[in-house]
């Protein structure tokens, strides 16, 4: 698919605002992520969301943001606007991808900074049925449904996931601490 890059207009990236993004990631990045949850409605999922509801004695390192939207594609250029204003270049753009699941086709839009195409957010469509938990104004996937999927993927393997999706033994620790803190 054709990538998406709305700051043409901008100067190109040097090395320098490579680095103001890596020291500023927090401003430039994570929070236009949570603006987004707070304003628009957006979930945040995956591992950031575990993270964040089972506390500070469980975290697993992770880097990039996992989001359901209700228009994945305009807040993927929200935020891919936000990081160029930021750092004043073309640092960002977005990579549409297409991925069949069970039959269906959707499209996951990367927003990914330049130059060695590091994720920072994955936008895809919100499902119909989604239980989320709100702290701080921010909405983040409930940890029953993430016991669900997790034990979905550990049952079924790569069938849930996305197509070439890392499926390792720190999924399986995910999955046991969630249900281990639940009980």
């Amino acid at each position: 698919m054709k990538i998406i890059d709305t700051g043409k207009k901008l100067p190109k990236a040097r090395f320098s605002d490579l680095f103001e993004l890596w020291e500023n990631r927090k401003k430039l990045v994570v929070k236009p992520i949570m603006n987004q949850s707070r304003r628009a409605g957006t979930v945040i999922y995956g591992r950031h969301a575990v993270n964040k509801l089972l506390g500070r004695g469980y975290h697993r390192d992770t880097y990039d943001y996992d989001i359901y939207s209700g228009m994945p594609r305009s807040h993927a250029l929200q935020l891919e606007q936000s990081i160029d204003r930021g750092t004043n270049s073309n640092l960002a753009f977005i990579q549409p991808k297409k991925i069949v699941i069970n039959g269906k086709s959707k499209t996951v839009y990367r927003v990914k900074t330049r130059p060695h195409e590091t994720t920072e957010a994955d936008y895809s469509h919100k499902p119909k049925k989604l239980s989320f938990i709100v702290k701080n104004g921010v909405r983040y996937e409930s940890l029953e449904r993430a016991d669900r999927k997790y034990s979905k993927m550990i049952k079924h393997g790569e069938v849930h996931r996305f197509p070439n999706a890392f499926f390792d033994k720190h999924d399986i620790d995910t999955f046991r601490l969630i249900r281990h803190r639940r009980i």
